[in-house]
Order: structure tokens, then C-alpha cells, then sequence
């Protein structure tokens, strides 16, 4: 969808990296990982960004990313905003209007909907990118 959208200035697409999807227990490289394989899983901010990094990079990711970090009050904890408001794990589709409303939400890996997804972009961009109120739903 990225790629289908990234030169049209009426859609943004962004990643938002929630956590490590498949962190390794050990991994020789885990202060400077070069690759997913030797992303573990996060236990600090700082981690989560170094772990991002390597991951856009390995996997040769080329859209925007956000990456999830918790909020103010929530330093014992590794869950972010984004997946606390979203849902967003394990992985999620989420898109908002621009109203701020949820416009359409699956929740993956196999819950992921592409089509449904484009539909519901489609759809938004003839509106003018405002859902109207019974087609907006809630996770």
C-alpha cells in the first residue's frame, strides 16, 4: 500500500514500530544488531530504536516510520502509546480520517484486510478524507 500511495500528497502511509514481532533470546550483535536476527526484544527505549533501525534496514523498508515508545509516567513498562490506543499488536492496520476518527482497523498478521484497507482509503480520498460517522468504526 505504500508504495501504491507514497507520491500522493492525499495519503500518508507510516510504519509504527511497536515492538520486536520475533526478538531472538541472545544475540552476539545486540547492542548493534545488523539485521532482525539479532534484534532482541527491547527493554529500554533506546533498544527499541536501535532495534528499528536494523529492522527497516534489514528488511530494505523505504516508508516513513514511527516508533512506539512509552509514555510519560509508564518507564516500567515497554508498551507505547500507539499500542495502547491501537491495539497494534501483533500487527495492526489501522486508518484515521482527517477527522481523528478510525476509519478502518484489522488486526493481523492474519486478520490483515489489504483490499478492504485500499477500499476504505478509496473511499475516504472521493469523500474528501472525512469518514462520515456510521462508517467510522472502533477497535
Amino acid at each position: 500500500m505504500y508504495k501504491a500511495y507514497k507520491d500522493d500528497n492525499r495519503v500518508e502511509i507510516i510504519l509504527v514500530y511497536i515492538s520486536e514481532a520475533h526478538p531472538v533470546r541472545k544475540s552476539e550483535n545486540a547492542a548493534n544488531p545488523k539485521s532482525p536476527k539479532d534484534i532482541t526484544q527491547a527493554k529500554t527505549a533506546k533498544e527499541r530504536i536501535i532495534a528499528a533501525d536494523a529492522c527497516m534496514k534489514g528488511l530494505k523498508f523505504t516508508m516513513p516510520i514511527l516508533i512506539d515508545l512509552p509514555g510519560e509516567g509508564k518507564s516500567d513498562s515497554m508498551v507505547g502509546v500507539v499500542e495502547r490506543a491501537y491495539r497494534g499488536r501483533p500487527a495492526a492496520t489501522v486508518i484515521v480520517d482527517l477527522d481523528g476518527k478510525i476509519a478502518f482497523y484489522s488486526r493481523g498478521p492474519r486478520g490483515v484486510q489489504p483490499k478492504k484497507a485500499d477500499e476504505v482509503i478509496k473511499s475516504l480520498i472521493a469523500k474528501g478524507g472525512f469518514a462520515k460517522s456510521a462508517d467510522t468504526k472502533t477497535p
